[in-house]
């Protein structure tokens, strides 16, 4: 995935499965995530539907029915995101952060991105 993030704010890692409407992707904090690092890491895990040659620059327009399931000191994670619906230049997303194992819901919610 290329994104215009520069570490230590680069949480998307890499793809782990993709089709048109779902995919997951593998993340990584080099501390414990807050929710809004979790809300950010799932926004950046959107890029997972461009193609690579596909550059596009994206900004976080909204987020909504964000919860807190399991608090956890964990610093790697899989993002599952649904692609909901796409109008012009915004799409909106679900997400749900699991453990590495999809054994633990860490938080979920909803976010929608702006493209340009």
């Amino acid at each position: 995935m290329k994104l215009p993030h520069q570490a230590p704010l680069i949480f998307a890692k890499k793809i782990l499965s993709l089709n048109e409407k779902e995919s997951s992707v593998y993340c990584c904090f080099d501390e414990t995530p807050s929710l809004a690092v979790f809300i950010e890491a799932a926004a950046q895990s959107s890029a997972s539907f461009f193609q690579e040659g596909d550059y596009k620059l994206g900004f976080l327009a909204n987020a909504k029915n964000i919860e807190w399931l399991n608090k956890t000191t964990d610093k790697d994670f899989i993002i599952n995101l649904t692609l909901n619906l796409t109008f012009e230049t915004m799409s909106n997303y679900s997400f749900v952060v699991c453990s590495v194992d999809e054994q633990i819901t860490v938080c979920s919610g909803e976010f929608t991105v702006s493209i340009q």
